[in-house]
């Protein structure tokens, strides 16, 4: 056959035409200038990343009759029988196909003889990891001590499964995934070589189905330009050439799924079922999208875990900035979780339907953020306190009222709010407090009288927390301009919350009523009994653990309580 195939024809010659791998070249280099190369070399890696042919370009180097040099000449006779594959000094051994013990046992018994036309006596063994136990346990004198004009290249895409023995006698180097703009720019440059033109997003597409194996892209490109009857290939020819979606549909599928659309989601599946596309392998693709969505969620569009173009990148963070990321973990978990349904039934486009559809009937999650908020303020305004309960009873009435829809108030749950207010507002001792004193008694434009009460109320719907509080102090003054409360009994949580809100309520009090707030904590009283208090405390606790909204979580998160 006179053709050969771009994965042949522009195989790297040097170190420098190695695409994507230049920690493992500039290593090797180093090593050749430095005459510091070891006798057994382990290269590892995905597929088509260039193990095979950093070895033979490592076996030129140290063969060539220029060298050892870092830059083979590939034109001496040792060069051009090593590319060409008949070198008898380099022996190129498949790992699966020769891993017995006596075949190794032969290699063994060869190395002694010195080269015949090289320096070295270079053996490359791929897949490496297939050969037998025995055959490893055979090679390991040699391995470890072999004589000076030998050496060793392995190559292997399973790592793990060589044994530690061998792993430690020799010299590892991983090669990486190729990025997708290093295949695409290499693509470019092969199709302007053979006289084709391809737009950027169709070497794109291809070089992100090859994902990350130089390889697997040279073998679609050859594949396209092999079908085209134009030197100019058009984006539509590519995707029907490769078999794949347009990225178009799968952000139309997650906008339906966003959208609670039904309909659009059966119209997509019929219209991926028509086009002939493989429907296991598209909705592999639909959760390689979720979890693209995912990624780039959390870590933003820069994180490099996302192995698609920047304007997709672009596009997926428009997507996802309205959504949460509990959503999106939920909806990606659900499709790994329904994974072997699809893969195993005889019905693959029904029960991708099914999937599909059932991510519906998830919550975006907007009520859960409200239901911990709740709960927080629940859990900071009991506080392990008998008096502080029914207070904290009270306002969860109200800010139940604003979460969520009205409910028709019972008698043993709820109370309404007006009543609530009243009985809070009934227990404020204002002892030494002349509310009649101006400015205080001159309503403002809201009808709000200035006094203390209307300070409370002031702040009841921005500061809650500190309503509840200063509702249970004692009201002095002790001169004109100044105002003091007095709380008894806070706790240390109470303190901190006081204090990081204090400011606020000097400001709030100096406009509304034109003084200056004090706020005194008075110590806990110690004649208290402990068996009382603790009496108090677990009456406190079981109020609290049996509280309505308490139970209702307990329900909507199927968990339990831990403190």
């Amino acid at each position: 056959m006179s053709y050969q195939v771009l994965a042949l024809k522009y195989r790297p010659q040097t170190f420098d035409e190695v695409v994507g791998q230049s920690h493992v070249t500039t290593t090797l280099s180093n090593a050749i200038s430095q005459d510091r190369v070891a006798h057994a070399i382990l290269f590892t890696g995905p597929r088509g990343t260039g193990k095979t042919t950093i070895a033979r370009i490592l076996a030129k180097a140290m063969n060539c009759k220029q060298g050892p040099t870092a830059l083979p000449c590939n034109n001496c006779k040792i060069c051009t029988d090593i590319i060409e594959g008949h070198c008898t000094d380099v022996f190129e051994i498949d790992g699966a196909s020769n891993n017995s013990v006596d075949q190794i046992r032969d290699l063994r018994e060869n190395v002694t003889y010195m080269p015949s036309s090289a320096k070295y006596k270079i053996y490359i063994i791929d897949e490496v990891h297939m050969l037998s136990t025995a055959a490893f346990n055979a090679l390991l004198k040699t391995l470890e001590e072999p004589p000076e004009h030998v050496m060793f290249i392995f190559a292997t895409t399973e790592v793990h499964k060589i044994p530690a023995t061998i792993l430690s006698r020799c010299q590892r180097h991983d090669l990486s995934r190729i990025s997708l703009q290093m295949i695409s720019d290499h693509l470019q440059h092969l199709c302007k070589n053979e006289g084709f033109s391809l737009e950027r997003s169709s070497l794109d597409l291809i070089a992100q189905e090859a994902d990350g194996s130089i390889r697997d892209a040279l073998s679609l490109l050859d594949r396209l330009l092999s079908s085209a009857d134009t030197k100019t290939i058009a984006p539509e020819r590519v995707l029907d050439g490769l078999g794949t979606l347009d990225g178009q549909i799968m952000h139309d599928l997650s906008g339906a799924i966003f959208g609670n659309n039904g309909a659009r989601l059966i119209e997509i599946i019929e219209e991926v079922n028509n086009s002939g596309i493989d429907l296991k392998k598209f909705y592999s693709d639909i959760i390689l999208h979720f979890r693209n969505l995912n990624v780039i969620k959390i870590c933003g569009k820069e994180s490099p875990a996302v192995n698609i173009t920047d304007s997709e990148k672009e596009k997926i963070l428009q997507i996802v900035s309205t959504l949460s990321s509990n959503f999106i973990n939920t909806i990606l978990q659900i499709l790994l979780d329904e994974e072997s349904i699809v893969k195993y039934s005889s019905h693959t486009k029904t029960a991708i339907e099914m999937v599909l559809l059932k991510l519906l009937q998830i919550n975006p999650g907007a009520q859960i953020d409200n239901i911990i908020n709740k709960l927080d303020i629940l859990a900071n305004q009991i506080n392990l306190n008998p008096v502080n309960l029914n207070q904290a009873d009270s306002k969860f009435s109200t800010l139940q009222n604003k979460f969520e829809p009205a409910q028709e108030a019972t008698a043993n749950n709820f109370p309404t709010q007006k009543t609530d207010v009243q009985a809070v507002r009934e227990t404020v001792p204002t002892p030494g407090y002349d509310a009649k004193q101006a400015p205080s008694q001159k309503p403002d434009k809201n009808h709000v009288t200035r006094t203390w009460q209307g300070f409370l109320s002031k702040i009841e719907q921005t500061l809650p927390f500190m309503f509840a509080l200063l509702s249970k102090g004692k009201v002095t003054q002790t001169k004109p301009g100044k105002i003091i409360v007095e709380l008894k009994n806070g706790s240390s949580f109470d303190k901190k919350r006081l204090e990081s809100k204090k400011h606020e309520l000097q400001m709030i009090c100096k406009e509304f009523l034109g003084k200056d707030l004090t706020i005194k904590i008075l110590s806990e009283n110690n004649n208290l009994s402990q068996n009382n208090k603790k009496k108090d405390d677990m009456k406190a606790k079981r109020a609290a653990l049996s509280h309505p909204l308490v139970v209702e979580a307990q329900k909507i998160f199927d968990g339990r309580i831990i403190n």
